[in-house]
């Protein structure tokens, strides 16, 4: 396979904001990939119809968070709401993009939060947004935008949470499934923008025997030859997760690729890793 093939194009990254911590650290990783790559930034920020839906059932009522109040929910109060957080989002992102040369466009759409970010992300080479959203507690929790797209195929997707950036060296699962080939080279794509040309490239070889570790061992390096990089290899003979968590821990390591779909890795173990691992996570399927 030739190099241009395997070489991953990142010319349009799509960011969905609501304004909250987490958002905001998934804009400034956005901004500064785009920055790095090139590429155009696209905003989005959808107002939730499904919670527009719900509130307007007569049995709908809120509860305040500290008086424990309950009280029914005014529709034209919680679309005041919503109307406020956009122009929020959207006068961050313009806050934020005006310091760049980063070409951006910014746009509110109404519709499943969930479908319209699909959608959206449809149309990008990547994904980025937040771990969590506005709610304080569930704020170390995913997500329900986070946990909807894990079954979907969306490309690239990072990950972020409040109070965490991008950084060095990268870390990359691979199973030796597809999406691990594809991980693998995004990692490499990214380790070989100028500024890491010294960088080491970390891979993770997850299987559940020493004969399965060599291959794949053997698989990646021959992957990577072409590209001369420079990577340490580490066997996770198993997919237990608090592994993966300390090691990623122990080795300070700025970012984790990870294949979303791979032959080892189940939903729900990637989504019990997005739930512990602090850095931020590259899912690529």
């Amino acid at each position: 396979m030739s190099e241009e093939r395997r070489s991953v194009t990142i010319k349009r990254i799509l960011v969905a904001l609501d304004a909250s911590p987490h958002s905001l650290a998934a804009l400034d990783a956005a901004v500064e990939l785009a920055a790095r790559f090139q590429a155009e930034l696209a905003g989005l920020f959808v107002e939730d119809e499904n919670l527009l839906r719900l509130a307007n059932l007569p049995f709908a009522q809120e509860v305040g968070l500290f008086s424990a109040t309950r009280r029914r929910v005014e529709i034209k109060e919680l679309e005041r709401q919503i109307r406020g957080l956009g122009r929020r989002a959207r006068r961050v992102f313009i806050r934020t993009t005006e310091r760049s040369q980063v070409t951006c466009s910014f746009r509110v759409v109404r519709g499943s939060v969930l479908s319209e970010v699909l959608n959206a992300a449809s149309e990008a080479d990547m994904l980025v947004l937040g771990k969590a959203g506005w709610s304080l507690l569930q704020r170390e929790r995913l997500g329900s935008t986070v946990r909807g797209i894990l079954p979907e195929r969306f490309g690239m997707a990072l990950i972020l949470k409040e109070k965490t950036c991008l950084g060095v060296p990268l870390a990359v699962v691979y199973d030796g499934s597809p999406a691990a080939e594809r991980a693998l080279d995004t990692a490499n794509t990214m380790r070989q923008q100028p500024e890491d040309d010294n960088k080491l490239l970390i891979v993770l070889l997850l299987a559940e025997d020493e004969q399965k570790i060599q291959d794949l061992k053997r698989q990646s390096a021959k992957r990577l030859e072409e590209r001369a990089a420079v990577a340490h290899y580490h066997a996770l003979t198993s997919t237990n997760v608090i592994r993966l968590v300390d090691f990623l821990q122990a080795e300070d390591c700025g970012m984790l690729i990870l294949p979303a779909q791979g032959n080892a890795l189940q939903s729900s173990v990637v989504e019990q890793m997005l739930e512990q691992i602090e850095l931020p996570v590259l899912l690529v399927t």
